[in-house]
């Protein structure tokens, strides 16, 4: 089966992963969603994006694994082409810098930028000959520590930082095959499980401290990531784009 258009999107079931989902969801486009758990959720996405015209794929595989990154790849064959793969996956952990294991290290550097990579290796002749997209979620920890306790975003961060450097060499080393490679750092964003995380005060501080006075919606964020990965954004290459409404400014 060849699709007009096919996105891969690794963690893309929830949060800003289904947001991103529900962005690129139209008629003509095969989305193949990769997720580890939270299955219901996945179908739920899967239906909402079936309901705006694409096709889906779910696959549920673990992409710290070559099994996991086979499986994702393998549905993408199916489909015969890969005009976007947006890396999105990553591993919620924290501890300290001194106080990370080398396990839990090794895990969040596996879903990260070596799973980008495993992809990639595995993948790119999967790209049509006229290019296309890779886009990476990223984030503001890797350029500033927001408090004494953000110490603790160390694991998450060394990934996302590991993720950049990626970007940058991967931008150049796939421009001759036209493969635009981007990523996104985005400021906070409230989608449903940070809002069930946060207080009210909390989310009024984050506002308050935005330039643009409030807190996007995952719809916003995902905007940008799908600007990044469409023939609009085709100039751009090897850039981070900080979508944070001017947080960082300040």
């Amino acid at each position: 089966m060849t699709a007009d258009r096919v996105v891969v999107i690794t963690g893309g079931t929830r949060g800003w992963g289904r947001a991103i989902a529900m962005r690129y969801a139209e008629p003509g486009t095969s989305l193949v969603l990769n997720f580890v758990r939270d299955a219901e959720a996945a179908a739920e996405t899967a239906s909402a994006v079936a309901a705006l015209g694409a096709d889906v794929a779910l696959v549920q595989s673990d992409i710290a694994t070559a099994a996991g990154v086979g499986a994702v790849l393998a549905a993408a064959r199916e489909l015969g082409r890969v005009d976007v793969l947006v890396h999105n996956a990553f591993l919620a952990a924290t501890a300290r810098p001194l106080e990370v294991s080398d396990d839990v290290f090794d895990a969040v550097m596996a879903v990260g930028p070596k799973a980008l990579l495993a992809m990639l290796r595995g993948g790119v002749e999967l790209f049509p000959d006229d290019g296309g997209h890779v886009v990476c979620t990223l984030s503001l920890a890797t350029k500033r520590i927001f408090n004494k306790r953000g110490t603790n975003y160390f694991p998450m961060a060394a990934a996302k930082a590991a993720l950049e450097v990626c970007v940058q060499y991967l931008a150049v080393d796939l421009a001759p095959r036209s493969i635009t490679v981007n990523g996104v750092a985005a400021g906070f964003f409230a989608d449903e499980a940070v809002t069930a995380e946060t207080s009210d005060p909390f989310r009024a501080s984050i506002a308050s401290k935005t330039p643009l006075g409030r807190i996007p919606a995952t719809r916003e964020v995902a905007d940008v990531v799908h600007f990044l990965g469409s023939s609009a954004g085709g100039w751009v290459t090897g850039q981070v784009l900080v979508a944070d409404g001017g947080f960082s400014l300040i």
